[in-house]
């Protein structure tokens, strides 16, 4: 019997000498543990410092550190750092996620994840989460975190959203789904809890706001999608707390764009004219028109001013030479 657990307590120290033991960073905040490197893998041993709610895993400030490599967040993982509320994991080359039921805050931004796991049967709790920059093309997943308010999805791979995806989500008060694949959204599917709403550089073809409830809806980003129209006085109906918006798309003509403009300013809705190039706000050369950056053709002072001094001296030169010829013709009668 002695025998035997001596074998076990040796056991125990060879697979803890084995496990990768990680220390927070001198942080002001005592329920904040940052970390400038981790890596950790399916089946890795590792080990976290307790009494922390708040895992950040950033970029080193030098080179002592390698970047930090988690391919995977799951159970073990989370275990392993004492279940906190929030983590915070930012290019850390994450592929895949599995999502705690007690999280409130995750930040997975600027990674390579291509699947996030939830469970039907968990209550998750979660309100705040970043997954912009990753490589996400099914979001089915969203629809079982009913009590998220911040969504960020931009710059995944998203082709399709599904009304039921979004719908459950009633809370939801921010959401980001710039520059993603999908042709369509389904508008009337959108949770009427909105308040910002951000999809602008998809391929969107059509908008369609009939039967659409958005009553909370203040700031408004469609621009740099494929439509060629607009029905503000729909939009008005759908989303009659409007304040701000972004609506230039280019193939909607010059003339209604106007209308647009008018429509809007005429129900106290701002319209943004956002720059398409930068050359726009320090070029005196080029003005933004209708959602349009355009080169003015004005000549610049300065240049006027040596033309006109070029043809004066032009046309004084001219005077000489005229009056020369007129005193050698006097003086060879």
């Amino acid at each position: 019997m002695l025998g035997k657990l001596i074998w076990f307590q040796l056991l125990f120290a060879i697979t803890l000498a084995s496990a990768s033991h990680y220390q927070c960073l001198p942080y002001p905040i005592d329920s904040v543990c940052i970390l400038e490197h981790i890596s950790y893998h399916s089946g890795d041993l590792v080990t976290f410092p307790t009494g922390y709610k708040q895992y950040h895993i950033r970029h080193p400030r030098s080179r002592k550190e390698y970047y930090s490599n988690v391919t995977i967040f799951d159970e073990t993982l989370y275990e392993s750092m004492h279940r906190p509320l929030r983590i915070e994991m930012e290019r850390v080359f994450l592929t895949e996620l599995t999502l705690p039921a007690e999280l409130m805050m995750g930040n997975f931004a600027a990674n390579q994840v291509r699947s996030v796991n939830v469970s039907r049967k968990m209550n998750y709790q979660i309100t705040y989460l970043d997954l912009a920059q990753n490589s996400l093309t099914n979001i089915d997943f969203v629809s079982s975190l009913v009590n998220l308010e911040i969504l960020h999805l931009e710059y995944n791979r998203i082709g399709i959203i599904p009304g039921s995806t979004l719908s459950p989500l009633t809370k939801l008060k921010y959401l980001y789904l710039i520059r993603n694949s999908f042709a369509v959204i389904s508008w009337n599917s959108l949770p009427a809890s909105l308040i910002h709403l951000d999809y602008s550089f998809c391929i969107a073809e059509t908008i369609e706001f009939t039967n659409v409830s958005l009553p909370s809806l203040e700031y408004l980003n469609i621009q740099f999608n494929s439509f060629s129209t607009i029905n503000v006085t729909a939009l008005l109906r759908a989303a009659p707390s409007l304040k701000l918006v972004y609506l230039y798309n280019s193939n909607i003509n010059q003339s209604r764009m106007h209308e647009i403009k008018a429509e809007l300013a005429a129900n106290n809705v701002t319209f943004v004219e956002n720059y398409e190039r930068e050359y726009c706000y320090y070029q005196e050369d080029y003005k933004y028109e209708d959602g349009k950056c355009i080169q003015v053709y004005n000549v610049p002072i300065s240049i006027r001013k040596a033309v006109l001094l070029t043809s004066v001296v032009i046309v004084v030169a001219v005077l000489l030479m005229y009056l020369t010829w007129l005193v050698f013709r006097h003086m060879n009668r």
